[in-house]
């Protein structure tokens, strides 16, 4: 903030004593900005892309801060009172919430996975009070790839996690919104609770798309941990254009059931014991039952994976849960 001096003749010791004050501000401003940056950045997931992406790289193996319970406290428009969408409020805790409303934080989101570099080409944005992400061809002129996680810097075990959003369209497209786990670094247990994946590729015949190859259809996966072993899934049909507007996308994760939901209505619940802290995911890959993008595949913002907010809590009263995180022996973890 620019300030004025009300004297019209200051003396030599005030005039270097403002001086000196003038310089410290931006200091002290910028510092103000930093905390408040860090207050809302403590914010859990990574899905099965064609055979599990994943090999550890120890990117969150020290991360003991981001699973510490403390809450993001990313408290614009959307107070800690927000409750998930059709549940009721008194059950429920907020403990992370990104609105989208002031730039990409970086100290809360990853521009990819652990495991692979990050695209130079640049195919995602928050703008508009939203975060999106869109199809686009690189330099080689190849689609690519955009993960956009808390890998590292957010995880969280049971809650109810929600977002809104609206698809894309057209051939390859797959976007998914997904909790993940891969701190088992030196095998293969990989426990993944996927909340939303659409394949608007696939076209009438497949169930996941109408003609134009718009989005109708979702499916909801648990992967228990075990290679290719699933707990449960549904594939959630005849929904409408889900390009055409916003819709809401959540799991109420408890220890032995996991409910999914569409629009505050539950389209299904399963019994599965998942005790595995997770991150969050959002990310828009290609190919699987959308088939592969080719020159009639929609490109840049006008078709992007757009997501007004994202949002976890906690249940409240945690001691009806008495697990804590294991490892797939099922020995505490520290």
């Amino acid at each position: 903030m620019n300030r004025r001096s009300a004297c019209r003749n200051p003396g030599p010791a005030l005039l270097r004593m403002l001086y000196a004050a003038a310089l410290l501000l931006p200091v002290v401003s910028c510092f103000a900005v930093t905390k408040d940056e860090a207050i809302r950045a403590d914010l859990p997931a990574y899905r099965k892309s064609a055979g599990d992406k994943a090999r550890s790289s120890g990117r969150h193996s020290s991360d003991k801060e981001a699973d510490s319970g403390k809450k993001p406290a990313s408290r614009s428009r959307k107070q800690a009172s927000v409750a998930p969408y059709g549940q009721n409020p008194e059950e429920y805790e907020l403990t992370f919430s990104d609105e989208f409303e002031h730039g990409f934080n970086t100290r809360v989101w990853n521009d990819t996975t652990w495991d692979k570099p990050s695209s130079p080409t640049k195919n995602y944005a928050v703008e508009h009070g939203s975060l999106k992400i869109w199809p686009q061809r690189d330099a080689n002129g190849r689609f690519f790839d955009r993960v956009i996680d808390t890998d590292g810097k957010f995880y969280q075990t049971y809650g109810y996690f929600e977002i809104e959003a609206r698809l894309p369209y057209g051939k390859g497209c797959w976007p998914a919104f997904w909790l993940y786990n891969h701190d088992d670094e030196k095998g293969s247990f990989r426990p993944e609770i996927d909340i939303m994946e659409a394949y608007s590729g696939g076209g009438p015949a497949s169930g996941w798309s109408d003609a134009r190859l718009r989005p109708t259809a979702y499916a909801v996966t648990i992967w228990t941990g075990m290679p290719e072993v699933k707990g449960g899934e549904k594939m959630l049909q005849d929904l409408g254009d889900l390009s055409a507007g916003f819709h809401k996308y959540a799991l109420k994760w408890e220890p032995h059931r996991q409910t999914f939901y569409f629009d505050g209505k539950e389209v299904y619940s399963v019994n599965v014991r998942m005790s595995h802290r997770m991150y969050i995911l959002l990310d828009l890959l290609f190919g699987s039952a959308s088939g592969e993008p080719d020159h009639t595949t929609p490109t840049g913002k006008n078709n992007a994976f757009e997501i007004k907010y994202v949002r976890a809590w906690k249940f409240k009263q945690a001691h009806r849960f008495p697990e804590r995180y294991e490892d797939h022996n099922g020995q505490k973890l520290k």
